[in-house]
């Protein structure tokens, strides 16, 4: 009996491992969306025709990290609005440092773009959104106020603001 016994418990064994392969699983619930961002800062500008808007998960970074910049745009307006962008970049996105004097230039991104024209068309009721990873370097103003502004190459005069700061590690 031990002789038909063994080859007979390997079959049956293998057979039951095998039916896991061939059966299909269960499904699974279905996951809920997650968010961009566990917690967003916003800010947002309107004209007539047209809302810019920018989200990111904080406002204060260490140099090093990185900022993670939602750029959304809709248009509100009646009428398609069209971009005539003089670069392939379709936004720009400018940090400033605040001196004596007003708002300085530190660094803008896109940084590789090629100067060549684009035309683009927003239609009425419609968004779009670009995300840009923006770099905190080291070279930044540390410990004080910077001015991220974003704007939408070719488009309506909109220039959308937001403080952030930088602090070194």
């Amino acid at each position: 009996m031990t002789k038909y016994a063994t080859p007979l418990l390997t079959i049956v064994l293998l057979v039951t491992a095998g039916c896991r392969y061939f059966t299909k699983p269960p499904a699974a619930a279905p996951a809920a969306p997650k968010p961009a961002f566990s917690t967003i800062e916003t800010n947002s500008i309107k004209n007539e025709s047209m809302t810019l808007k920018i989200q990111m998960p904080k406002r204060r970074y260490t140099a090093g990290q990185n900022i993670h910049l939602g750029i959304i745009a809709i248009n509100t307006g009646q009428k398609p609005l069209v971009f005539r962008s003089p670069t392939t970049a379709l936004y720009k996105v400018t940090i400033y440092r605040m001196t004596s004097s007003g708002w300085r230039w530190v660094n803008q991104y896109p940084q590789d773009v090629l100067k060549v024209s684009r035309t683009w068309t927003l239609q009425p009721g419609k968004r779009i959104k670009y995300n840009q990873i923006i770099p905190v370097m080291r070279d930044w103003p540390m410990d004080e106020a910077l001015r991220l502004v974003v704007e939408l190459e070719g488009g309506p005069d909109l220039k959308c603001p937001i403080i952030v700061s930088a602090t070194a590690k």
